[in-house]
């Protein structure tokens, strides 16, 4: 097997804190969290030379990293930071921030799709006992509460609505299959 790129960096990469993601609306970029409070941002074959590897600085210490079509009318993925007390959400190719929400109980797991019930994308934030979802432009648009502190989500069994389940693992070795704020399953 052959790689399709390599690269070599100085900084290590803090476990678990990547994602991939489609911000120019075509190329997949890899995004990275680092031990210094900072992201990097890496293109294979970026258009203009020298851009292929960026940093963005968060000045934060990172908990998750996520993106997906957060607006569809941009038909580009957002990134989204998470942090011990805030979500970040994040238009590389506009290099500007789409909003900043405070998360109280942290921003330990994020996802980014339809639930259902809610009639949208959502960036939903997995903390200490608590599920919340932000809109695009980061309103508040779903909140429900789960056993103990989420560690994991992923949104699975979409209908033909384009509304998905989502799935939340947490600290107390449960998993537990939302349909909106509705326990359809515990394990």
């Amino acid at each position: 097997m052959l790689p399709a790129f390599r690269l070599e960096l100085k900084t290590p990469i803090l476990p678990g804190l990547v994602c991939v993601g489609k911000f120019d609306g075509q190329t997949p970029s890899l995004v990275c969290a680092t031990a210094a409070g900072k992201l990097f941002c890496h293109t294979p074959g970026e258009a203009r030379p020298g851009e292929e590897l960026r940093y963005l600085n968060i000045n934060r210490k990172v908990s998750s990293l996520a993106s997906g079509r957060l607006d569809p009318s941009l038909g580009r993925d957002i990134l989204l930071v998470g942090t011990p007390t805030a979500l970040l959400a994040y238009d590389i190719a506009e290099n500007r921030d789409v909003f900043f929400r405070d998360a109280p109980d942290g921003a330990n797991a994020i996802v980014v799709g339809q639930l259902a019930g809610t009639g949208a994308a959502l960036a939903l934030v997995g903390g200490n006992c608590s599920i919340q979802g932000f809109d695009r432009e980061g309103g508040e648009a779903f909140w429900t509460v789960t056993g103990d502190s989420v560690s994991a989500m992923a949104l699975a069994g979409a209908d033909e609505q384009g509304d998905s389940e989502l799935l939340v693992g947490s600290d107390d070795f449960e998993v537990r299959c939302f349909c909106g704020e509705e326990v359809l399953s515990e394990t």
